[in-house]
């Protein structure tokens, strides 16, 4: 039978004091073998979300999904297919099935509840942020306060030394839930009014909600406004699905880099896909995050 890992087992695995550095470094080796066509990996499937039905109506901002990952490295042992689900009303939950490659069969079964794809995804910003944050941080900008939110911060703590942050939220209250807890882990936060304020006093600003229309980026995109910008790099995770968008994506259209961790899949879903099919960006401008890492001249940090 299948090995069988429970919550308590992969939290004791993922305490360890050298975890959170394995992880990122792994997941920066994915990064360049995806671009250099070593890693295979299969369309994602998304369920109730648009353009699908929900799995439930009468839902204030309804943002539920089940997202279905699979892929594997060529001449490896095994192969993965992951299955998350999160977004309201949803609490976060999921699991990972691991498959011999040499015999199809299941190998193991991790029960993560959706823990490591919350630290995947938070190695995968620190591996850009580290690659293209300025050399001085004085501000991190958060826009959401969610669970990945958090675990945003936790990881780029290992590639930063500041610990001052804006914050921005839908609500007082889950913006006044998130000082206080991550105060708690000594971040000194404090919450902005508009979210345009991160990228006016933030030089590192990270994207981390479930929004379906440009929440960053709709004042005055005028360049004289924005000499008075701080912003010199946002890391975009909340767009993880098809019409999902945080960013105004003519913002999106001025930026000197755009990187993505896939070009193909930054047609379909990701924050570039709404620039891209109202052809303000192209394709071609688009960098894969893989190609950057081996190319250390366009590191930034």
């Amino acid at each position: 039978p299948p090995l069988v890992y429970t919550l308590d087992a992969i939290n004791s695995a993922t305490s360890a004091p050298d975890f959170n550095t394995r992880i990122v470094h792994a997941i920066e080796d994915g990064f360049v073998a995806h671009s250099a066509g070593r890693f295979n990996t299969c369309p994602i499937q998304t369920m109730g979300a648009p353009p699908m039905a929900p799995f439930r109506s009468g839902i204030d901002n309804y943002a539920a999904q089940t997202c279905v990952k699979s892929g594997y490295l060529s001449g490896a042992s095994h192969y993965v297919i992951k299955v998350a689900s999160g977004g309201r009303p949803f609490e976060n939950s999921g699991l990972i099935q691991l498959y011999s490659q040499s015999t199809g069969r299941l190998e193991a079964l991790l029960l993560d509840e959706g823990i490591l794809t919350e630290l995947r995804t938070a190695a995968a910003g620190a591996v850009a942020a580290r690659l293209l944050m300025p050399p001085c941080v004085k501000r991190i900008g958060i826009l959401g306060t969610g669970v990945q939110a958090r675990y945003q911060l936790r990881f780029l703590r290992a590639i930063t030394d500041c610990r001052c942050v804006l914050v921005w939220g839908r609500t007082q209250e889950n913006a006044q839930k998130f000082v206080e807890d991550m105060a708690a882990e000594d971040w000194n936060i404090k919450i902005a009014l508009n979210p345009d304020d991160l990228l006016k006093e933030c030089e590192l600003v990270v994207t981390v909600t479930s929004a379906r229309e440009p929440l960053l980026g709709k004042g005055n995109l005028d360049s004289g406004m924005k000499k008075n910008w701080k912003v010199r790099h946002i890391n975009c995770i909340g767009a993880d699905a098809t019409g999902k968008m945080e960013i105004n994506p003519n913002l999106i259209a001025q930026a000197d880099l755009l990187v993505a961790d896939s070009r193909l899949q930054a047609q379909e879903r990701g924050e570039f896909e709404e620039a891209i099919r109202k052809n303000i960006v192209s394709i071609d401008e688009v960098v894969e995050i893989g190609e950057l890492i081996v190319n250390k001249n366009m590191h930034r940090g």
